[in-house]
């Protein structure tokens, strides 16, 4: 179960081995050898960033943490035992009591299930837990295929794809729809990954079963 600390300046939430914590301009540095990875980056609609592009993100970031009306949270992933920066995702609240999230970027050793569900967690717990969200969605490149899963995992409802999303390297890409609301996200927080997927491949075993012929 995570923990969370809560104040006007900072959010931070952390699980076994992550945390997030709000994103400073001391981070651009780290920051900028993640997002400026092309293979990082492949499927983000922004593609590699330049590093003052990176620095310009850091500051704007830090010094939105100061607004009371704030709506949009940059926060930095980081391993909860040294502090080390590994990745990065921005939280905006929407209408309606709704977040919504960027995309999850981890750098590419931990671009794996067990890194992005513990990710996908805080990520989810901050959003109904700190923010008060009733409903979370996102979207993810079809192509992505651990997001998608991890979605599915957490207990995320597929609600469709946007085609023609965002037009990067000479092409169109398509993206999945997800959302998830606060009483779903609840009734699943506590499931290991392990425990996530083997509830996401039962319910698709259902989904599979055909309905009785009806006479």
């Amino acid at each position: 179960m995570e923990s969370s600390v809560l104040s006007p300046a900072r959010v931070r939430r952390a699980g076994a081995t992550l945390a997030l914590r709000e994103l400073t301009v001391s981070d651009a540095g780290a920051l900028s050898e993640i997002l400026g990875d092309p293979h990082v980056m492949r499927r983000t609609s922004s593609g590699a960033l330049s590093p003052d592009a990176v620095v310009e993100l850091a500051r704007q970031a830090e010094a939105e943490q100061g607004d009371p009306a704030r709506v949009r949270f940059c926060m930095a992933i980081v391993q909860l035992a040294d502090g080390y920066l590994v990745g990065t995702v921005t939280l905006e609240l929407d209408r309606y009591s709704a977040v919504y999230s960027h995309t999850i970027i981890l750098r590419p050793g931990l671009a794996n299930l067990a890194a992005g569900y513990e990710t996908t967690q805080l990520v989810l717990g901050m959003a109904f837990d700190d923010l008060g969200a009733e409903r979370f969605w996102c979207m993810a490149a079809e192509e992505n295929a651990i997001a998608n899963r991890l979605f599915l995992a957490a207990g995320g409802s597929l609600d469709g794809k946007i085609r023609h999303v965002y037009f990067r390297d000479g092409r169109w890409w398509d993206a999945n729809m997800y959302s998830v609301l606060k009483d779903e996200w609840h009734a699943r927080a506590n499931l290991t990954l392990r425990e996530a997927l083997a509830t996401l491949r039962r319910d698709e075993q259902k989904d599979r079963i055909p309905a009785p012929a009806a006479g």
